[in-house]
């Protein structure tokens, strides 16, 4: 892993004070030695001025200047010492040196040292001399009489002079010269050892704070599968242990946003409602399945159309003028909605509703059909302000939108049809015997049975057939109401369908015989029992059988077929009549629908009334309770086949 600039700046701070700290110390070091060097030297010099002291004691004074000037020679002649040696009497007259003629030299009497001994007992000075042009060393010592001898210490009684000893300070330089070499190379290689341990320091401690950095960097960057790995118990590897902790946290609520995500993305996508949504700008923010399965959609460029994985954001970012055909919803989908052909009753069938309260925004609603392959469809649709700021619109900006919600209501429309034509139907129905019964009650009050018997039993004749079809429409009705009832119950019995069969065609031998009809049972040997409603059975074979019988010419014949298999069983009723036209047979099992050969006065058999057009949706209400299936299949002049199918369980 490359360093980073956080590892360089700890590096050179690190080199930097290392530096610093070893250089100062090497200086104080060298300064210290060097004092120490010159304290000691010091004191040997003033040692060898005190025992010159002595050897000059007896001699000192001017009368032996030419000994004192020989002494002094032979002293400064050593080449190790490489010391000078001054005899200065008190009044500062030089009587001896071993490096120049005392005889040209100046007055001493003014020098630091010479004045500091001869006040003090002895000097020190480190100065320019002007007579060696050196920078010497100079340490004094006083000289006093005879009785002072041994002294080094100022006490009462006239001085002599003074004895001075001297030192080039190169000399002493050169002493410790080597000294302060081996200090500063030492120094030195502490410094290059201190470089590395700074480097290893900044390796060490930059490594887990570069990996914390990488983390959060990744963390920043979506990436939640990445960690810190960093251990012990100091600051940074608890900054490690937290960012570990957030990035757990953060994967743990992203982990749930995202399955929140995908169950409203779920419940979305498997509404039976259309869903719209659409930005301020005119542009789609949402589209589920349902909405664009009821507008029949124009299919997107990437050939995504129908895929419910994808129909959610397959049409997001496009105009609504590209995926809405239809310019009402349109309107709705505008947030400045004032629609013009809306208002129009006369020139649109949509019926517009603004439902607005304190508590609720304003929901406008309007009802519109659409057309598609299989037929048109019914739609109630709902729109309503949306607030669009905590999503991603596809414009980016939109704060606000419309939502439009799209409710397929064929089936309610086509049950309050039903609704509507029951009643007519029924109440037409009710009122044609009744008219007929009226009338003919009117009719006897006014004529005399004794003289005229033959009108009066044609009345009779016809009051007693129209109640008849009173009592079996009263019935049929009743027969409907409680089969669409929730609260009826059909239990399910085992019998033995032979007998069954054999009752249902006893109920109906006179009506077959009068009309000639053949009696036909196939496949009763495949089925020794069932277990179903025997109730709801006899409702629905007795309609079929009736119809049968009815709408078959004399000769013919009426089968009843029964064909069992594992989990269900077929019971099929045919017959040779007049058959069903194929625009028709969706139709007959609504209620009062009769195919218009059955309600002419030619399509009813002899001797037999109109039927109440209840039959065969009776029968489809009672298959449907008992859990099954009806078919039918007819051909025009050659006979029906209605076949229902049932859950069998052996």
């Amino acid at each position: 892993m490359k360093p980073g600039r956080f590892f360089w700046k700890l590096f050179l701070g690190n080199a930097l004070l290392m530096a610093l700290i070893l250089g100062t110390s090497v200086w104080l070091i060298v300064w210290e030695v060097e004092r120490a060097h010159r304290e000691d030297l010091t004191k040997r010099l003033l040692a060898q001025a005190v025992t010159l002291r002595h050897q000059v004691q007896g001699i000192f004074g001017k009368a032996y200047k030419d000994e004192l000037q020989a002494l002094a020679a032979e002293l400064g002649a050593i080449d190790e010492a490489d010391i000078r040696v001054t005899i200065i009497a008190v009044d500062g007259e030089v009587w001896a040196d071993s490096a120049a003629n005392p005889a040209e030299m100046e007055s001493h009497a003014d020098r630091p040292e010479v004045v500091q001994a001869l006040r003090e007992g002895w000097g020190e000075m480190q100065r320019w001399s002007d007579t060696v042009h050196r920078e010497m060393r100079y340490v004094a010592v006083r000289v006093h009489d005879a009785g002072e001898a041994g002294s080094q210490t100022p006490v009462e009684g006239a001085a002599l002079g003074t004895v001075r000893v001297a030192m080039p300070v190169p000399s002493i330089v050169a002493q410790t010269e080597t000294m302060r070499t081996l200090i500063w190379s030492i120094g030195l290689v502490a410094l290059v050892a201190a470089v590395f341990l700074g480097l290893g320091l900044a390796y060490v401690w930059s490594t887990p704070v570069r990996r914390i950095t990488e983390t959060a960097r990744n963390l920043s960057e979506g990436d939640l599968s990445a960690r810190v790995n960093v251990r012990g118990n100091d600051e940074i590897a608890q900054m490690a242990t937290s960012l570990n902790q957030m990035r757990d946290s953060l994967a743990a609520q992203l982990n749930t946003i995202d399955r929140q995500r995908q169950n409203l993305e779920y419940l979305i996508r498997t509404l039976t409602e259309g869903v719209i949504v659409a930005d301020s700008d005119g542009r789609l923010v949402l589209m589920n399945p349902a909405a664009d399965r009821l507008l029949n959609s124009p299919p997107s460029n990437n050939g995504n159309h129908g895929d419910s994985r994808l129909s959610l954001n397959r049409m997001v970012g496009q105009r609504v003028e590209a995926c809405v055909a239809h310019p009402e919803l349109r309107d709705m989908l505008a947030l400045d909605n004032r629609s013009t052909a809306a208002d129009d009753d006369s020139s649109s069938s949509l019926r517009l509703l603004n439902v607005e309260t304190s508590d609720v925004p304003s929901v406008r609603e309007l009802r519109l059909q659409v057309e598609q392959p299989l037929g048109t469809v019914h739609l109630l649709a709902r729109s309503s302000d949306i607030d669009l700021s905590g999503t991603e619109a596809p414009t980016g900006a939109a704060a606000k939108g419309r939502l439009v919600v799209l409710t397929d209501i064929t089936e309610l429309t086509q049950t309050i049809r039903m609704k509507t034509d029951f009643v007519a139907n029924a109440s037409h129905e009710l009122r044609t015997p009744l008219s007929t019964i009226r009338a003919s009650v009117e009719t006897l009050q006014k004529i005399d049975p004794a003289r005229d018997a033959s009108s009066a039993k044609h009345f009779m004749q016809v009051i007693d057939r129209h109640t008849s079809r009173l009592e079996e429409l009263v019935g049929d009705l009743l027969d409907l109401s409680r089969l669409e009832s929730s609260a009826a119950e059909f239990p399910v019995e085992r019998f033995q369908l032979s007998e069954f069969l054999d009752e249902l065609h006893a109920r109906f031998a006179d009506a077959l015989e009068d009309k000639g009809l053949r009696w036909v049972v196939n496949g009763q040997s495949d089925c020794e029992s069932i277990e179903v409603s025997h109730r709801l059975l006899r409702l629905v074979l007795d309609n079929l059988v009736a119809n049968a019988i009815k709408f078959t010419d004399t000769g013919g014949h009426v089968s009843v077929g029964c064909h069992c298999r594992a989990s269900e069983i077929d019971i099929e009723v045919a017959d040779e009549g007049c058959g069903i036209p194929t625009e028709d047979q969706d139709r007959v099992f609504e209620r009062f629908y009769q195919v218009e050969r059955a309600r002419s006065d030619s399509g009813t058999p002899p001797g037999h009334q109109r039927g109440t057009g209840l039959g065969l949706s009776i029968v489809r209400h009672a298959v449907a309770a008992m859990g099954g299936s009806v078919k039918l299949q007819s051909q025009l002049g050659q006979g029906t086949t209605v076949t229902i199918t049932l859950p069998h369980h052996g």
